[in-house]
């Protein structure tokens, strides 16, 4: 009986053992979504986002005063304890300013130093004498209230008068409040810019290089480097006194030349051929009127550094994401949301469909499911970048737009300097 006995305390043991196994393999293989990614829907033949139905006509009802046929049901109805609504308003005639561009910061309260240190670099309203741009910083407000902090954000708006904070609790997963704020901000108190760059407080951008995205979105930066190449050939030409001397070049091409060319980072180059154009006729009025965007008033511009990823499904992740919450295998083609750039006609579509768009917590992800159901196709450049890209000198940074990473002001500081004196910036 005794070798029996055994035989049954070790089956049992070996089945206490497996059974624990099997169910250890299984919570590991839940906890890391294997089972979830099984019951996923498929994105590309089964997407159906709420709200479902013609939303693009319920959006353009809203937006054009009418009654729509069916009721908005995410509306961010936030308060503006600053509203900035002199930014873009002249007082004068009343009407709404027309810049060329306007920065929208999302910000914290607590992040003073990058605000003071963007005033004095890349968001300097004041950077080209010839184009308007303005700058604001969208804060919201601490969980807790500490009235300390409040009075020095009172302080800074009073000053600089660039603030717009809205009435929600600044936290990571209010990123998606934060933004839709700056698009209501932006429908109610400065509808007529013609681009919008959002972008976070930790970036480093280049406003010169934006101004010259916007001109050619699709062909940046490939249209500027033919362009500097032209350039270089045509000075090559032009550094014969006797081509000079005798107009061989004629005058008519190079004003052509000179008026479609939007990156003149040469120095010497201008200077050779403006030598030229002197000779024979008065100097173009500036060099800046090369970075005039010329893109049509209803360009559905929304672009920045394109994703085409798959929701986190294991547990552990920041980013988890359940089925109930998003129940499809893929997310819609997004723009990351720490830098991207909208004309006036995509962020005032997207703004009314999203009233028609069920809210979701990861802002970047609920841009692109706006601008699906706004039929708007994000567009990328490689020129933005969601990590810091290295920074070896002002000449790789020649066309860059946007770069995550600058976390220290001074870093903001030096390194927007050094690339405006390389005139990149």
């Amino acid at each position: 009986m005794l070798p029996i006995r055994n035989c049954v305390r070790w089956c049992l043991r070996f089945r206490v053992k497996y059974v624990a196994g099997v169910c250890l393999g299984l919570f590991i293989l839940d906890y890391f979504g294997a089972f979830t990614h099984y019951f996923e829907a498929d994105f590309y033949k089964e997407f159906n986002y709420p709200l479902n139905g013609d939303v693009l006509k319920y959006a353009n009802q809203v937006r054009q005063g009418k009654s729509p046929d069916i009721d908005p049901i995410n509306l961010y109805n936030y308060s503006f304890k600053y509203n900035c609504k002199q930014k873009c308003w002249n007082d004068d005639d009343e009407r709404f300013l027309v810049p060329k561009l306007v920065f929208i910061v999302k910000s914290a309260m607590r992040n003073v130093n990058k605000r003071i240190a963007i005033r004095h670099s890349w968001g300097f309203e004041r950077r080209f004498s010839d184009i308007l741009i303005r700058t604001v910083f969208v804060l919201g407000q601490t969980a807790e209230q500490d009235e300390e902090l409040q009075a020095q954000i009172d302080e800074e708006q009073q000053k600089f008068k660039d603030i717009v904070q809205v009435d929600f609790v600044d936290t990571y997963f209010n990123n998606t409040i934060k933004t839709m704020m700056g698009m209501k901000w932006v429908v109610t108190y400065c509808p007529k810019s013609k681009f919008y760059m959002f972008v976070d407080d930790d970036y480093y951008v280049s406003a010169k290089n934006v101004l010259r995205f916007v001109r050619n979105p699709v062909n940046f930066p490939e249209y500027l480097e033919e362009a500097d190449e032209t350039l270089r050939k045509l000075a090559r030409r032009l550094s014969n006194s006797d081509m000079l001397n005798n107009s061989v070049v004629n005058v008519h091409e190079m004003k052509n030349i000179v008026q479609n060319v939007n990156s003149v980072n040469n120095k010497d180059l201008v200077k050779t051929i403006q030598k030229f154009i002197n000779a024979e006729e008065q100097r173009p009025k500036n060099a800046r009127k090369l970075m005039q965007m010329q893109l049509a008033d209803d360009v559905k511009l929304f672009s920045g550094f394109v994703f085409n990823s798959a929701p986190h499904r294991h547990k552990c992740s920041k980013w988890h994401v359940s089925l109930k919450e998003y129940a499809w295998h893929m997310w819609p083609p997004y723009v990351t949301a720490g830098a991207f750039i909208l004309s006036r006609e995509a962020l005032h579509r997207m703004y009314y469909v999203s009233m028609y768009t069920k809210h979701f917590r990861f802002d970047d992800i609920y841009l692109a499911i706006v601008a699906l159901k706004a039929d708007i196709e994000p567009l990328h450049s490689e020129e933005f970048y969601f990590y810091k890209a290295p920074y070896q000198g002002p000449h790789n940074y020649r066309y860059v737009i946007a770069t995550h990473g600058y976390d220290d002001p001074l870093d903001i500081l030096k390194t927007w300097n050094e690339c405006r004196s390389a005139g990149h910036a």
